[in-house]
């Protein structure tokens, strides 16, 4: 879809972001992703696998934030949002982001080009665009 979003079974794919390499990784409250010209968000725990070790990975508490630095140039395979509410992010070289939703309060967002908007739901669930508005995306411009 021309919004960078899709749905399929159980859950959303953004395809906008693959093959795109990670720009920038902020780790202020939240943990930022710079993508091309998507963002994810993650305000929640994570965790972060890189080569067969896997670390919790959390901006707000300052649990393992030189391993989130880490994801700086690596390259995205897939960014996955589950129904459940779990947010998977496979990169090229093998390593995996996983951010489960937290029992309350907002686990992630993913951001594509600033217009599109996925997020997690406390408890588990995503948030996401409408159908009706993923499909004006696709209609072609008229000017």
């Amino acid at each position: 879809m021309a919004s960078g979003i899709d749905r399929v079974d159980g859950g959303w794919d953004v395809h906008s972001m693959r093959g795109a390499g990670v720009s920038e990784v902020a780790v202020g409250n939240v943990m930022r992703l710079h993508i091309g010209s998507d963002q994810i968000e993650v305000h929640s725990a994570a965790e972060l696998m890189t080569r067969g070790q896997t670390d919790t990975v959390h901006a707000a508490s300052r649990t393992n934030p030189g391993k989130a630095i880490q994801l700086l140039d690596q390259v995205v395979a897939e960014v996955h949002a589950a129904d459940s509410g779990v947010l998977k992010v496979r990169f090229a070289n093998g390593w995996k982001l996983t951010v489960p939703p937290p029992a309350d309060g907002l686990g992630w967002i993913v951001a594509v080009r600033g217009q599109y908007f996925i997020r997690s739901k406390p408890g588990g669930g995503v948030r996401a665009p409408d159908q009706s508005t993923l499909a004006r995306a696709e209609q072609p411009s008229l000017g």
